[in-house]
C-alpha cells in the first residue's frame, strides 16, 4: 500500500515537472510575441511620423560627424512575408502592419488562455499531491 501512494506522489511530481516545463516553454512564446507585436506598433508609429514631420534627418557616419539627409516617404520598404521585403506606400505598409498585429495579437491571446489551463492544470496536481499526503498522514 506504501508503495503505491510512493508511485503516485512520484507519478504527481512527474506530472508536476512536466506541467511547470509546459508553463516555462509558453511564458517564452508569450514574451516573444509580445516584442514582435510591440515592435510592429513602434514602426506603424514611425512611419506615420514620417508623414507627418519634416522630411530631412541627420546621420551619423562616423567619428562624430553627421550629415543632413532628405527623407523621401512617398514609399517604404516593407516586409510582406516570408522575409521578403517589397516598396509600398506608406499606407500600404501600415495596412500590412496592422494585419501582421492583429494575427500577432490573436496569437498572444491563445497563448494566455494556454497558460491560464495550464496554470489551473497545474494546482490541481498540487491539490492532489497535498489531499494525498493529508490521507497518507491520518494512515500513518
Amino acid at each position: 500500500m506504501a508503495q503505491a501512494q510512493q508511485m503516485d506522489q512520484r507519478e504527481l511530481q512527474m506530472q508536476y515537472q512536466y506541467i511547470t516545463s509546459q508553463i516555462e516553454q509558453a511564458q517564452r512564446q508569450l514574451n516573444e510575441m509580445r516584442g514582435v507585436l510591440e515592435e510592429i506598433q513602434e514602426t506603424t508609429f514611425a512611419i506615420a511620423e514620417l508623414e507627418a514631420k519634416p522630411k530631412s534627418a541627420l546621420v551619423a557616419i562616423g567619428s562624430n560627424a553627421f550629415v543632413k539627409v532628405k527623407i523621401e516617404t512617398d514609399k517604404v520598404i516593407a516586409p510582406i512575408g516570408a522575409n521578403v521585403l517589397s516598396l509600398k506606400t506608406p499606407e500600404e505598409a501600415r495596412k500590412i502592419l496592422e494585419e501582421r498585429a492583429a494575427k500577432v495579437s490573436s496569437v498572444v491571446s491563445n497563448i494566455e488562455r494556454a497558460l491560464t489551463q495550464m496554470y489551473q492544470l497545474q494546482q490541481k496536481v498540487v491539490d492532489q499531491a497535498q489531499s494525498q499526503q493529508g490521507e497518507d498522514q491520518q494512515q500513518g
